[in-house]
């Protein structure tokens, strides 16, 4: 038996469909995918930003996130992946036009993380999209008629990277500017 490979963590800013989207995605993914692994209900989601992996677990790093989080204040919104997308290593699901609210929000949490003074991953750019599945095969791209949800919160999240293990660290709720106001 191999050792077990020893954990990396990566954390990420992210949206998370509905349970009942994610189910239905799931379906949908399974008559796409045939044998491949699908990206597991509980672990689907669009990254809004990334950082790069750590060796050890990132109790400083996670902090700041979880303050740079709280910065956050954006207006809930719809959103719907009707695109789907085929690249040389994954398929995807990806909105068909841009989405206002969507890339303001992720400018608003890159800002957020930048602040808290951390960096997101080497050479990652946000591209909206959801990982269906990951596999070798020609690119492509289709019209679908797609998922919708009404995203009123977003995610932090550790991933244990190769242990197929995702930890919510922290929900926040979308609820325009006044998200922090006081009483």
């Amino acid at each position: 038996m191999l050792p077990r490979q020893a954990p990396l963590y990566r954390l990420f800013f992210a949206l998370k469909p509905t349970p009942l989207v994610a189910r239905q995605t799931d379906h949908f993914t399974e008559s796409l995918a045939g044998r491949v692994p699908r990206i597991r209900i509980e672990h689907q989601h669009l990254t809004l930003c990334i950082t790069a992996d750590h060796v050890d677990y990132p109790y400083a790093v996670i902090k700041a996130l979880l303050r740079a989080g709280t910065r956050v204040a954006a207006e809930p919104f719809d959103l719907r992946l009707d695109h789907l997308s085929f690249s040389n290593r994954s398929v995807a699901l990806r909105p068909s036009r841009a989405v206002p609210p969507l890339a303001a929000l992720q400018r608003q949490v890159a800002n957020a993380m930048t602040r808290a003074g951390i960096a997101s991953r080497p050479g990652w750019s946000f591209s909206p999209h959801q990982t269906l599945f990951y596999r070798d095969g020609p690119v492509d791209q289709r019209a679908v008629e797609g998922f919708q949800w009404h995203v009123d919160r977003f995610v932090l999240v550790c991933s244990h990277v190769g242990h197929t293990h995702h930890e919510t660290l922290a929900t926040w709720p979308l609820q325009g500017s006044a998200q922090y106001s006081l009483f």
